[in-house]
């Protein structure tokens, strides 16, 4: 299976330079590329590559300056490459319809048409499956639960009772959904755990990753907007509210009745307090701090994290801290020795 790069600039409406009639079998990464395979240029840390990569062509950006011998110059490398990628080595095959004799389905459970069921799945009372959703294998969805039209729910996840999948939404493998939040209060006997009687609601084409906590709510629903979409390894507190088309990385947790606005971008490891509201577009870089509200459009980092620029000019006089401190002594000294 190959393409010529005339019929692979026509499937991604890319303009190209060099030879047309060239043939592509595979892709790969810019810096493994061989005679044959495609790749793609986005990040200019990997511009190095150009001059010793041997791929038969790459996808570049429009205004890319550099020289090779084949380039197809697109408006977004990375999402021609991965209508490529899909052409290449194609999404493993949807299960066809059906419901395994070792799942576990109640008699008031309400069925859509054209689903899948793995082995070993658990739906228990009055949860909805909607049409051409598939639940694979070992999963669980509670009582009352609905998993929306043509969703994806993978192997070993769990849906709690009362949680709301909108359409077209996938869950990874291991992903707990509806847990209860953590919500304690501490007594004269010790401490005593509050009733967590909200649900999730996760809206239409939102996708989150592996092994990631989406808290119930303790009244009303925690939410994932839709389009939103959320990394592995990924904590969301009780009462949480997260806008439409957000990115949010690996090892982030967002605590308790925190407010995230529309298009908004957290980076890895990053902490948010509770009760925080973060404005809509804004940036959180990688390992913050989230200690108080972020406003709209601004990127903030460190931790406390505050606004880029001011956050710049501390850490650059942190590390002048031991340089003033020598200065400092330097100057007491002098001062001893003009009192002596």
């Amino acid at each position: 299976m190959s393409l010529t790069l005339e019929e692979i600039a026509q499937k991604v409406d890319g303009k190209l330079e060099g030879d047309g009639s060239a043939t592509v079998k595979d892709v790969a990464e810019i810096q493994n590329a061989e005679e044959g395979e495609i790749s793609f240029l986005e990040n200019p840390k990997y511009a190095k590559y150009v001059e010793t990569t041997n791929a038969e062509a790459i996808f570049v950006k429009k205004d890319f300056e550099g020289d090779y011998k084949n380039l197809i110059r697109v408006e977004n490398p990375e999402l021609a490459f991965s209508k490529v990628l899909e052409y290449f080595r194609p999404s493993p095959p949807i299960p066809e319809p059906g419901i395994s004799e070792s799942a576990s389905i109640a008699d008031s459970a309400i069925l859509g048409v054209d689903i899948y069921i793995g082995p070993n799945v658990v739906i228990q009372d009055e949860a909805v499956i909607e049409n051409k959703a598939i639940i694979k294998a070992n999963s669980f969805v509670g009582r009352g639960s609905r998993v929306g039209a043509e969703s994806f729910i993978n192997s070993n996840v769990s849906v709690y009772n009362d949680c709301k999948l909108s359409e077209n939404v996938t869950i990874h493998s291991g992903t707990v959904i509806g847990s209860d939040g953590y919500g304690y209060s501490r007594t004269a006997e010790g401490i005593e755990k509050i009733p967590q009687r909200g649900g999730v609601i996760v809206e239409r084409d939102v996708e989150i990753g592996a092994n990631c906590t989406i808290d119930r709510g303790t009244i009303g629903d925690t939410v994932i907007g839709h389009g939103s979409k959320l990394d592995n390894l990924i904590q969301v507190g009780h009462n949480v509210k997260i806008g439409s088309y957000c990115f949010i990385v690996s090892q982030t947790g967002i605590s308790g009745s925190t407010s995230v606005g529309d298009g908004v971008t957290i980076a890895g490891q990053v902490g948010v307090a509770g009760h925080i509201d973060i404005g809509d577009g804004a940036q959180i870089a990688a390992k913050s701090g989230v200690t108080k509200d972020v406003e709209p459009g601004t990127t903030v980092f460190w931790y406390p994290a505050r606004e880029q620029k001011k956050a710049r000019r501390d850490i650059v006089n942190i590390r002048r801290i031991s340089q003033l401190k020598d200065k400092v002594k330097e100057l007491e000294q002098k001062i001893k020795e003009m009192k002596g």
